[in-house]
């Protein structure tokens, strides 16, 4: 199989490119070979001067937005994934799909983008040479591990577990981490809380933190068809602080914690990594573009 050619261009940031915390492009694979183009805001870009070069130009949402312009005759491929953060993220994005000839979102409703060129799901994929079982001891209870900064909630969250935590003689564990520190901090844990920014967003530490064979225990995650990571199986809800404080107890003393960390362990591995998405990609790009 020959590799398709893929001028990616993504935001300018270190990242993006020198540690790509996200799966996609994340390591070679036999399907693509790709070169980074980093734009800043309100980009233009000539078409034709990736013409004989690439075989299709990818072009990623995060917090990014720009323009194309001159020839056709190299496809571009629009990735949705911030849309459901707010009604101004959605109307964005929902305006750069016009740019593209195929638009792959990877958590929203797909119905929010149809009306344009062909709407395909794709799903996070975990960079699994960073995110993954190191192997650590879990010596720490219940984890959260998150940037908490310009978001009252989430620190509130921070604040509550530490001192819930406190109570109940539980090892707790917080904080921003970075890069490999971050996967391990997973690792490392037990359960880990996630508290999702909205009703419809479900972000990528859902899936970074299974990868690392750590039980997650989470608000609820908005419906992805087709279904993807189930409740009860892969990972564990909560609802309000009561029922997030019955759970984390219940989890630790009945040591369910552990059937959850491997049930969606094992299924992120299968599933959702770059390796496996890589295949998927390239079979959509066949279907809806014929390359």
């Amino acid at each position: 199989m020959k590799p398709l050619r893929v001028a990616l261009i993504h935001r300018d940031s270190p990242r993006s490119v020198d540690s790509r915390m996200v799966g996609i492009w994340s390591y070679p694979v036999p399907e693509f070979e790709w070169d980074h183009f980093p734009q800043q805001k309100g980009f233009q870009l000539n078409r034709t001067l990736f013409e004989g070069e690439y075989d299709l130009i990818f072009y990623e949402d995060g917090k990014l937005y720009g323009s194309f312009y001159g020839g056709d005759s190299v496809p571009i491929v629009y990735y949705v994934v911030d849309s459901t953060l707010s009604e101004g993220h959605y109307e964005q994005r929902k305006q750069q799909t016009a740019l593209a000839d195929l638009v792959l979102v990877d958590h929203d409703q797909l119905k929010r983008f149809k009306g344009g060129p062909p709407v395909r799901r794709l799903s996070h994929c975990v960079n699994d040479r960073l995110f993954k079982d190191y192997g650590l001891h879990p010596d720490v209870d219940v984890s959260y591990h998150c940037r908490t900064s310009g978001s009252k909630e989430r620190e509130q969250m921070g604040q509550w577990l530490e001192t819930f935590c406190a109570e109940h003689e539980l090892e707790y564990a917080g904080g921003v981490r970075i890069d490999e520190g971050y996967a391990q901090a997973f690792n490392r844990s037990k359960v880990t809380v996630n508290l999702t920014r909205t009703p419809a967003n479900r972000p990528h530490r859902m899936f970074d933190a299974l990868a690392c064979h750590t039980c997650v225990l989470t608000s609820i995650l908005p419906e992805v068809e087709p279904v993807e990571l189930v409740s009860g199986v892969h990972y564990a809800t909560y609802i309000d602080r009561a029922t997030l404080a019955a759970a984390i107890l219940g989890l630790l003393a009945a040591g369910t914690w552990e059937r959850f960390a491997e049930n969606g362990y094992q299924h992120v591995m299968t599933y959702h990594t770059w390796e496996a998405r890589a295949r998927e990609l390239r079979l959509i790009l066949r279907e809806e573009l014929g390359i």
